[in-house]
């Protein structure tokens, strides 16, 4: 058939139009994938404070210099074991490690005059990783002073962490756990030294870099399940990218989690765990798909065996805070959440790399730590629940010291629970330990509660911490010992580990021996027993619960420039008694209550109300991997958290935990607000001041050498 000649006219404009369009969808794709990555940049970015907050606000100083500031560490509790003199860990004097990155920015006050920013040893050497080096940046925050403004201006030069020795990778650097140096002069790694805090010193000021292609986390839930139900993983590869892209459910029968790889390129856990279902890798996504090595049948059904196996322990109800030891990539806490349980899950930066970064990316609680020679940092009788799935601890070692670790953060009454080849296996080594466990156990008068085993002969076995003194006095034997007053500090904070038992604060009469009152009403405060137990601290409490609540619904939820909704990972950095986290108790979030060293110590009342935390003391860095929170709040320290370190200090470990995109509350003083908001503006943080009181600034994709646009 001929075809039409006003159709043969059409093509050649047919064939132009659609070779344009082609064109530039491929050049939007470069302009948006491809990122320039200049050199350097250096400009000026102004910033005057709201309108409102420059008529009412007294004068105030300018931003201390370092050499200015008081460089004496924050004192420590009245219990802690080191002087107020002492660095702030073990080894630390020793510790200078070219690993702080040796990248460290100084601040100058320039006030209309010129300061030139402090040369430091190394450079920014990490800038090809990194992609930049350095940056100097002048920003300006307007304050009222002799009846005008007043430009209030610092200079910060800020340089990417760099050179931090082997096997540390700079985008996942964390200053304590990362001190090469002080590891190295470590006589003993017999008892996981190398895995403690040996944290650097000078205290690192450098910008921790974002991995290659880094972008916004998968928001909750999809990040730990529910997001795809795949019914075979064979073809995942293909079909769960098709799904994706279209934004269809395939019915089936595994529900998988699944985060962005470019966020944690981590592949060395798929590898070990290839046959154990921790996790998989599937094109640009990490697949979790609840499994793990005690898992067969899926974490979803191992729980619900220890409840069938155990019915006392009334998941959500009775049982609220849960401490996971060895946690793998925290799928057991994660599956507890929605039985309204919140879990601490741990491990060690190890060989298993990245685990906890793996579940903090999901949206479930999680952070560093290793039962090795000090105590973890929580209080004493704090979690309802401790549970250990094969996470190779040797309780026994060193006289018992890391179960008398389990045992004093255990409250009276709680349960261990303890899934391990001991528990099930003939062999002789298993056998050998588990009798070594059962003569501890005993020693410590825990009860046996049950022992069973699942329909894949996975052996589970649940003991009992007693609720009164009195089974210690039956004792044939003082062995271990209670502790005593001469047995050293009981704050844990440094501290060695304990060779003593811990006392329980009830006795059989007591009426707390039904502790604890079910969730939720023991985040009511009738329920929490406070310091002292006096009326002054009681109506202290009752005020910080009511303050918070009232604020969070009225300032915070609707003046706020902050998307709540892509938040789920919270840290309140000034916990107090843990009024803020209760404000957002119905909120799909979880937050970590963080008890700094040298304020009052609140935190036994925080897990009292069925809330979890950590003692910290922000002069270091937190046991946490870059990049891991949505929200960091701070409430009325940074005044005095700066008598013992620079704020320069405390602005890095702020940027290095906060997530690209997400937001930094700051309630306190004009002064101080005042003294923080220069700094967060040359990190090219979008900030906003409001009621004289807040400072609300936005994390963005800036690094040094890097434009602010949001790539990685």
């Amino acid at each position: 058939m001929a075809v039409p000649s006003s159709d043969r006219a059409r093509r050649p404009f047919l064939l132009s139009l659609s070779l344009f369009l082609l064109i530039s969808a491929i050049l939007v794709l470069l302009f948006l994938f491809l990122d320039p990555a200049p050199g350097s940049l250096a400009f000026i970015v102004p910033s005057r404070l709201s309108a409102s907050a420059s008529a009412s606000a007294p004068s105030h100083p300018p931003p201390l210099l370092p050499q200015q500031q008081n460089h004496t560490p924050i004192l420590t509790p009245r219990s802690a074991p080191h002087s107020q003199s002492q660095p702030a860990g073990p080894l630390a004097t020793a510790n200078a490690e070219e690993s702080t990155s040796a990248s460290q920015p100084s601040a100058v006050g320039t006030n209309g005059g010129s300061g030139s920013p402090q040369e430091t040893e190394n450079g920014g050497g990490a800038a090809v990783e990194a992609g930049g080096g350095e940056t100097d940046m002048a920003v300006s925050a307007a304050g009222k002073g002799g009846g005008g403004e007043e430009e209030v201006s610092v200079s910060v030069r800020w340089e990417t962490c760099s050179r931090l020795g082997r096997g540390v990778s700079s985008p996942d650097y964390i200053p304590c756990l990362d001190n090469v140096r002080a590891i190295k002069a470590l006589r003993s790694r017999r008892h996981m030294e190398h895995r403690e805090r040996h944290c650097p010193v000078p205290r690192p000021r450098c910008l921790v870099p974002l991995p290659y292609g880094y972008q916004t986390p998968v928001p909750w839930p999809r990040s730990r399940d529910m997001l795809f139900c795949l019914p075979d993983y064979a073809f995942m590869n293909h079909d769960l990218m098709t799904a994706i892209w279209l934004g269809l459910l395939i019915a089936g029968d595994a529900c998988i989690a699944l985060i962005w790889y470019n966020n944690v390129p981590h592949p060395k856990l798929v590898e070990y765990k290839k046959d154990q279902n921790w996790v998989t890798r599937s094109d640009d996504y990490l697949v979790f798909p609840g499994g793990g090595t005690q898992f067969k049948d899926g974490v979803g059904r191992y729980i619900q065996f220890i409840e069938q196996i155990m019915p006392a322990i009334q998941w959500g109800k009775h049982s609220r805070t849960v401490l996971d030891v060895g946690c793998g990539v925290a799928s057991f806490g994660g599956f507890l959440l929605d039985r309204n349980v919140i879990t601490m899950s741990f491990a060690p930066k190890d060989e298993h790399e990245a685990q906890i970064q793996f579940a903090l990316e999901r949206g479930i609680p999680a952070f560093l730590a290793v039962i090795g020679t000090q105590k973890l940092p929580f209080p004493d009788n704090a979690f309802d629940v401790v549970h250990c799935a094969r996470c190779r601890v040797h309780w026994y070692a060193n006289g018992g010291k890391p179960l008398l670790e389990l045992n004093r953060v255990l409250r009276p009454g709680g349960y261990f629970i303890w899934s391990a080849t001991p528990v099930y296996r003939q062999e002789k080594r298993d056998q050998d330990d588990w009798n070594a466990m059962v003569t501890l156990t005993k020693s410590i008068c825990w009860r046996t509660v049950v022992k069973s085993q699942d329909i894949n002969g996975i052996g589970v076995v649940i003991y009992q911490k007693p609720t009164s003194n009195s089974c210690y006095a039956e004792r044939k034997t003082n062995e271990p010992p209670l502790c005593s007053e001469k047995d050293g500090s009981r704050f844990p904070w440094y501290a060695p580990l304990d060779s003593c038992i811990v006392a329980t604060a009830v006795s059989s009469s007591d009426e707390r021996n039904n502790w604890p009152v079910p969730w939720p009403e023991r985040l009511n405060v009738r329920y929490a027993s406070v310091p002292d137990d006096s009326v002054s601290n009681k109506e202290k409490f009752e005020a910080d619960t009511k303050y918070w609540k009232q604020i969070v619904s009225e300032v915070y939820f609707s003046d706020f420039p902050v998307n709540w909704s892509s938040i789920r990972n919270v840290m309140d950095m000034n916990a107090g008694f843990g009024g803020f986290a209760t404000a957002l108790i119905d909120r799909p979030l979880w937050v970590i209550n963080v008890v700094p060293i040298g304020e009052p110590d609140t935190l036994p009342v925080i897990f009292d109300r069925g809330l979890i935390g950590a003692y910290h003391d922000w002069c270091e860095s937190f046991n946490t991997y870059p990049r891991t929170y949505d929200l960091l709040h701070m409430s009325d320290l940074l005044g005095r958290l700066t008598t013992g370190c620079d704020i320069i200090e405390v602005a890095a470990e702020i940027d290095r935990i906060l997530r690209p995109g997400r937001w930094f509350v700051l309630k306190d003083t004009m002064e101080m607000i005042t003294k923080m908001h220069p700094i967060l503006k040359s990190l090219h943080y979008e900030t906003v001041i409001l009621k004289q009181q807040f400072l609300v600034a936005k994390k963005g994709f800036w690094r040094p050498g890097k434009s602010a646009s949001r790539s990685g």
